[in-house]
């Protein structure tokens, strides 16, 4: 039989299913509410934007015909440029 350790003043009780559910509920958004909160958040913010920023403005370059600037070109030059970037992980993009 399982036990767990339950502080002074609280008592175990049936619940329902539809209670079970409703608490379960609660503490998952509990839990998203504070990874986002958390100073990782702002890590995956930055990740987000170093990876779909280059890929959105060579989407957008496809789409803009300069005659004498290749932006797809420079962006891939810049991003050679940035120590310690690397994304080869993600796959061949071809827009």
């Amino acid at each position: 039989m399982p036990f767990a350790l339950i502080p002074d003043g609280y008592k175990l009780q049936k619940v329902t299913k539809l209670q079970k559910e409703a608490v379960d509920k609660f503490y998952s958004s509990k839990n998203i509410d504070s990874f986002l909160d958390g100073q990782a958040s702002g890590e995956l913010v930055k990740a987000v934007a170093i990876v779909v920023t280059p890929i959105v403005l060579a989407a957008l370059a496809k789409q803009v015909d300069l005659p004498d600037f290749n932006v797809t070109d420079f962006i891939d030059k810049q991003l050679e440029k940035l120590p310690g970037l690397d994304l080869s992980s993600l796959g061949q993009f071809n827009l």
